[in-house]
């Protein structure tokens, strides 16, 4: 009895450090967003208090090994689970406290076996008299303006014990001069040399100071060009030049002689050659303070660090700005210096670069690649070898690693991260490693839980703590006849939209891709009124002139309507904008937006913004800014609209071509769309073709590729299939449910519903199959295709698991549908794009395939669960028996899926740090995704073994957690992409807001899973 309390008391207590830690983890992540990445460092990262759950978690799961005895055979994948985690906790901290990071700067045939840490630390240095060091002393500090770590600091100058502390921390600091009974006359001097740069100076008796190459001095010094006197009433100023007074209230101004005494006042300038002296602030007793101050008001100020250093008899305050070198002190003799700041740190070898190389998409400034050709150079070796170094491409040499972080804007030099850590990320790949092998075996273990689970697993006991779990888990929260409109075939205008164009990103394309992107953008479809979006860029292009009556730009918002005076939700160009008389019925209220900061535009402004960018993108197209199709013989990437390649080519042939081409073209289509035959249209339509493949300086997509990017666009695969999964998934589970409610089987429909909803994600791998085809790399690269294939992991996971039982797929059949509806938001860009450099890896499809594939199973464990809730809802004395039989069916599945999904989690992160580290050199850096990872495995694990936790083994309660703790994989995925700060803003869209649909679903959940608890109670009292 005593080891069974002790192993119910254990599991309780590594519960509650699995919810502090996971809670711990979410306060870090919106404490970033708010104050920085350091600040949540300081606070919790590096804060003893975590540290210290981290090492309670530790001995948990040693405890857990112990007390389980899972060191026996039978247990040792479970054991493997254990130690796997032990090593991982170890290695970070081997690897936080022993490991190093640092930065390396290099310029172009320069050498450097120099690197500076990326901490900061302060440097205390006392020294005598003849520059001999009596003490040093080196502590890194980290400073932020929510916290600064305490310094504290004793020194024997002279026997006379010295304490010096580190007072405040000043985030946005300027000097004044405040009055002080202790004070001295202090002057403060705002001095110009005819530049925008000024110069703010603190004079106080003694003080020489030079600018300009003039001495200025508080003082009686002969040798002084300009000197401040005090006759202990009055500041007063003289020169041995000529001094020009200006008084700027009376507009009045003077000359005086040299060495003639002026009263300094504050309202005046005094010009002396170039040079502008404008007194600031003066006093007969003051003192020089360091103030904090309003950033907004004042953006250019400097960081300070406020010391005090006294001894028995006196006390001194004096600070040190962040920008400047040091803070230096007079002290009997010696002379203290304090310096804050990166430290360096010498290699024993060096780096030479000998060129950097920056490649760009064609036609774009975006960066395709960029690495660095170094020369590693080690004397004590005898050793010159070349290196390249770029992304996801580190040198390794003698425990060093170098990685490709970053470069000058002249693109001259390099900035490379360097690290070394080679015990901690040794035992930290071992744990790795242990955890995937521990993954496999469980799976393939026959003994495991996850081979040998059943429907008499649970308990269908119910406590009190049921409910209370809901506050925990949501927390973790052709020209035709009688029109002048030229409206050309939609054949033609396929075979128009074969011609390629340059993106602004550097992507090379079909207009038919372009054409859809715009049509988008203006319209939020992809056709309208039956033109295709090839058509009606055609009309615009060629025909603008009747094109802008056509009403294909959305208009939401109804006050946006009523200004305009307009009442449908479509409207035409010409509705806002006349040509003739130049009126733009948004002017007013624009310039009235964008008078407001970001931050402070509504919803309407919002929307203002939208509609004035939708209005622009159709002149654009009218003026031909989007038809960047004509490569010109200049060696270059770059390729022009047709105005633009005319004036640039250099070539007599092809100057004619291009000057006459496209008014060729709309001259023929004039003739072809009255007679219904395109062929001379389509003659020059393939002559630009021609023109481009000869003249392009880099390889085009085949022919092939372009009419597979036609076909994907034309089939609008997933517009389509969203609609198709969710009826099909409310249909079948409606059967479902009448099969539960009548106890009837509709064995036919059921089997016609499976085989269609086959078809459909056969269709939906198909249309990955393409994108992945069109693009070249797999379609995991933005939040769009990333909604595509959690979608299609999904629907996969329903046909995995849904032998047992049919409601699995017909929920999984409703959550793909519903992820297809989010992928097509507005916030949601589906746009084919290249890929940024840290994105081109074989890592990209391994690390992000798995980690959206466990959301799917996850996602499914959801649905399930909530269908096990409303199951108990609908159940009845008559129905009960069925009912249960179906929830035993159902809550194994959902053991399973949310397994399968927990592994696939944890393997996807981990193999996402092994990336980290091989691209950024480190495996771990909190960045918020990461962190929300973390705290997703967390809570699954949690979820999982729950059952070990008495009171938590319990039917309701398993399938009530995993439909709570799918709101943490939201976070992951939306909340970090979209709200959240991080290094993951690749794979997001528009930032977004959280909408006030989340609260009412919030809502519905709570209350149908207290209505559920309640009915659960009452018909089920014995156990399940």
């Amino acid at each position: 009895m005593k080891i069974k309390n002790t192993k119910i008391y254990g599991a309780w207590v590594t519960g509650v450090l699995f919810i502090v830690f996971a809670m711990s983890l979410a306060f870090a992540t919106f404490f970033e967003k708010d104050f920085g990445a350091l600040a949540a460092r300081a606070i919790v990262y590096e804060a003893w208090w975590f540290e210290f759950i981290l090492f309670l978690l530790l001995l948990s799961l040693i405890w857990q090994m112990i007390s389980n005895k899972l060191y026996k055979r039978n247990k040792l994948t479970i054991f493997l689970f254990h130690w796997a985690f032990v090593f991982i906790i170890i290695g970070a901290g081997i690897t936080r406290y022993f490991g190093f990071e640092g930065i390396m700067h290099i310029r172009e045939n320069m050498t450097q076996n120099r690197c500076v840490t990326n901490d900061n630390y302060i440097n205390l240095e006392l020294k005598d008299s003849l520059g001999n060091v009596l003490y040093s002393n080196i502590e890194k500090l980290i400073i932020t303006p929510v916290k600064r770590d305490n310094y504290r600091e004793y020194l024997d100058i002279n026997d006379i014990r010295y304490k010096l502390i580190l007072k405040r921390f000043v985030p946005n600091a300027i000097e004044t001069i405040v009055d002080a009974l202790d004070g001295e006359p202090i002057v403060a001097l705002i001095l110009s040399n005819g530049t925008s740069v000024s110069e703010r100076i603190f004079l106080k008796q003694g003080d020489i100071k030079e600018y300009n190459n003039l001495k200025i001095g508080f003082s009686e010094d002969e040798f002084l060009d300009i000197k401040i006197s005090f006759d202990g009433n009055k500041f007063f100023i003289e020169s041995n030049k000529t001094i020009n007074e200006f008084n700027m209230r009376t507009k009045y101004s003077s000359s005086h002689s040299l060495s003639e005494k002026i009263l300094l006042e504050q309202s005046n300038i005094y010009k002396i050659g170039v040079l502008s002296i404008v007194p600031d602030i003066s006093s007969k007793k003051g003192r020089v303070k360091v103030i904090n101050v309003n950033s907004s008001k004042y953006p250019k100020n400097k960081q300070a660090l406020i010391f005090e250093l006294s001894n028995d008899n006196d006390v001194l305050e004096f600070n040190l700005f962040l920008d400047d070198s040091k803070a230096e002190l007079l002290i009997d003799n010696s002379t203290l210096n304090i310096t804050y700041g990166a430290l360096s740190v010498y290699l024993p070898f060096s780096l030479k670069l000998s060129d950097f190389i920056l490649e760009r998409y064609p036609g774009s400034n975006s960066p395709s690649s960029y690495k660095s050709e170094v020369v590693l150079i080690d004397k004590n070796e005898g050793l010159k070898k070349n290196y390249s170094i770029f992304m996801n491409h580190v040198l390794k040499y003698k425990g060093w690693r170098f990685y490709q972080s970053s470069y000058d804007k002249d693109e001259k030099g390099t900035i490379l991260t360097v690290t070394k850590d080679l015990y901690g990320m040794v035992i930290t790949y071992v744990g790795y490693f242990i955890l995937f092998l521990f993954i496999v075996l469980s799976l393939l273990n026959k003994k495991s839980r996850f081979r040998t689970i059943s429907k008499s697993f649970f308990k269908s006991s119910v406590g009190k703590i049921s409910i209370l779990m809901l506050g925990f888990v949501l927390f973790t929260g052709q020209l035709s006849a009688g029109t002048n409109k030229l409206i050309v075939d939609k054949n033609f205008a396929d075979k128009f939209g074969e011609i390629l164009v340059q993106d602004n990103k550097g992507r090379t394309e079909p207009l038919y891709t372009l054409s859809n992107e715009v049509l988008r953008k203006i319209s939020r479809k992809t056709n309208v009124s039956d033109y295709s979006a090839m058509q009606i860029f055609i009309g615009l292009y060629f025909n603008f002139n009747e094109w802008q009556h056509e009403k294909i730009i959305k208009i939401s918002n109804q006050k946006l309507r009523k200004i305009i005076g307009v009442k449908e939700e479509y409207i035409a160009f010409s509705d806002v904008v006349n040509l003739k008389t130049n009126q733009y019925k948004l002017r007013a209220i624009l310039d009235e937006t964008y008078k407001k900061n970001q931050e402070k535009r509504n919803s309407f402004d919002k929307e203002v913004v939208n509609l004035d960018e939708r209005i622009n993108i159709c002149y654009m197209v009218s003026a031909g800014e989007f038809l960047k199709i004509f490569p010109i013989q200049d060696k270059s990437f770059k390729w022009y609209t047709p105005q633009d390649a005319y004036a640039k080519t250099s070539v007599k042939k092809d100057s004619l071509y291009l000057k006459g081409v496209m008014s060729l073209l709309l001259l023929q289509l004039q003739k072809d769309v009255q007679r219904q035959n395109y062929a001379k249209s389509e003659e020059i339509v393939q002559s630009i073709i021609n023109y481009q493949r000869m003249y392009s300086e880099y390889k085009l997509p085949s022919i092939r590729k372009i009419r597979v990017e036609k076909a994907y666009y034309k089939l609008r695969i997933y517009e389509r299939l969203y609609v198709i999964y969710l009826i099909l998934g409310f249909i079948m589970l409606m059967t479902l449910l009448y099969n539960v409610l009548f106890l009837k089987k509709l064995k036919k429909i059921l089997q016609f519903l499976a085989f269609s909803l086959f078809v459909c994600f056969l269709m939906h791998s198909f249309g990955l199959a393409m994108r992945w085809y069109i693009s070249g790399h797999a379609p995991l690269s933005n939040g769009y295709e990333s909604m595509l294939f959690v979608s299609w992991v999904t629907i996969l996971a329903g046909f995995i698991f849904s032998k047992p039982s049919r409601f699995v797929l017909s929920a999984t059949s409703v959550l793909s549908g519903f992820t297809l509806v989010v992928a097509h938001l507005s916030f949601m860009n589906p746009q084919l794009t290249n890929l940024v450099p840290v994105l081109q890896s074989h890592w990209l499809t391994l690390h992000v395939s798995i980690i959206i594939g466990s959301y799917g199973f996850l996602g499914l464990g959801a649905v399930v669960g909530f269908i096990v809730l409303f199951l108990n809802i609908i159940s009845t004395k008559k129905n009960k028996a069925y009912i249960v039989e179906t929830i035993k069916e159902l809550t194994v599945i959902n053991y399973k899926s949310l397994t399968v999904g927990l592994y696939l989690l944890t393997i996807g992160t981990f193999l996402g740090a092994i990336w980290a580290n091989e691209s950024w050199g480190r495996y771990w850096g909190w960045d918020s995704k990461e962190t929300w990872s973390l705290i997703t495995i967390i809570v699954y694990s949690f979820v999982v073994h729950s059952n070990m936790i008495e009171g938590f083994k319990d039917v309701f309660i398993f399938n009530l957690l995993a439909v709570l703790s799918f709101s943490s994989v939201l976070m992951t995925y939306f909340g970090v992409n979209y709200y959240l700060s991080g290094l993951h803003s690749y794979a997001g869209g528009e930032s977004v807001s959280i909408h006030p649909v989340l609260y009412a679903v919030i809502g519905l959940i709570i209350v149908i899973s207290i209505i559920s608890n309640v009915k659960y109670k009452k018909l089920f009292n014995n156990r399940i």
